[in-house]
């Protein structure tokens, strides 16, 4: 498979070295709306890499195909080990081994919240209507080495976190 167009490999590390000493409580949101906004420029460049080893044009392309493309392109730009599975039409789960964020010093905050932000934009951009993105768990706080993160509308986003925060009350 091709490599990524020049400077998307190094993307989110650069970015991260900007933001890394924000402080206190802007540091989430901040990051989040900073991988929110380099959601567009990833996507174009990953329909531009796609189109130098298919014909197809990304709205064409099987969901599968799209999911393993997109997968493999996340990889290469140096995300970890990324796999995009759906367990619905409208659900998109995506799973980062090693996810390169973990790697950032977070103080008191913890969550991969610049690659949130990018998968939000990069998806809403793909869909071309909102969507939310929550991580599920994240490898920097005890998940078993793997980020996960839910994509969907924000409905059933909402729904899932609902559904996990009443799961947490019961247990304490």
């Amino acid at each position: 498979m091709n490599k990524p167009p020049h400077g998307v490999v190094s993307m989110p590390r650069e970015v991260l070295h900007l933001l890394i000493d924000l402080p206190g409580e802007a540091d989430m949101e901040t990051l989040r709306a900073a991988g929110d906004a380099g959601g567009n420029a990833l996507l174009d460049a990953f329909a531009q890499w796609s189109k130098q080893s298919a014909t197809d044009e990304l709205a064409d392309l099987p969901v599968d195909v799209f999911r393993e493309r997109a997968a493999e392109f996340l990889g290469y730009c140096g995300w970890g080990d990324v796999s995009v599975a759906s367990n619905s039409d409208a659900l998109i789960e995506v799973s980062i081994a090693d996810c390169w964020e973990t790697r950032r010093k977070h103080g008191e905050q913890s969550g991969c919240h610049l690659t949130t932000g990018l998968l939000h934009g990069f998806f809403a951009a793909l869909a071309g209507y909102e969507l939310g993105v929550m991580e599920l768990e994240c490898a920097e706080l005890g998940s078993g080495g793997s980020c996960r993160f839910v994509i969907g509308t924000p409905e059933m986003v909402d729904s899932i976190y609902a559904e996990i925060s009443a799961e947490a009350g019961d247990k304490g």
